[in-house]
């Protein structure tokens, strides 16, 4: 009788745990959209390089654009939520606009000027 009431269960939490993603990246993509609600500096810089994530919102796809701030060598990576008519576009050293707050967090502000 017990394991027919424990095998439900842990099935249940087996398969929320595989079907529920990455949650770093999901964690990013969701400080990305409350970007504009969190206080921080905004710095100008350019992009250094950029990979494509699997995470999406809509039809658009989140981006992890790498580049460096304030002329220290350390090079840093944000998020960025790109449509797939503009994927052509990302090149290396297009001016970017960040915003860096407390807590390690950095979204991309704006792409290009």
């Amino acid at each position: 009788m017990i394991f027919g009431i424990a095998a439900p269960i842990v099935c249940i939490i087996l398969i929320f745990f595989t079907f529920r993603g990455n949650s770093t990246s999901i964690r990013a993509a969701t400080m990305y959209l409350k970007r504009d609600k969190w206080p921080g500096e905004l710095h100008k810089s350019r992009v250094e390089a950029w990979q494509q994530t699997n995470t999406m919102y809509g039809n658009d796809y989140f981006f992890d654009i790498f580049f460096h701030l304030d002329g220290v060598p350390e090079l840093y990576s944000a998020k960025a939520l790109i449509m797939p008519s503009q994927m052509h576009l990302l090149q290396k050293g297009l001016p970017i606009i960040v915003k860096k707050g407390k807590n390690n967090r950095i979204a991309v502000m704006q792409i290009g000027e």
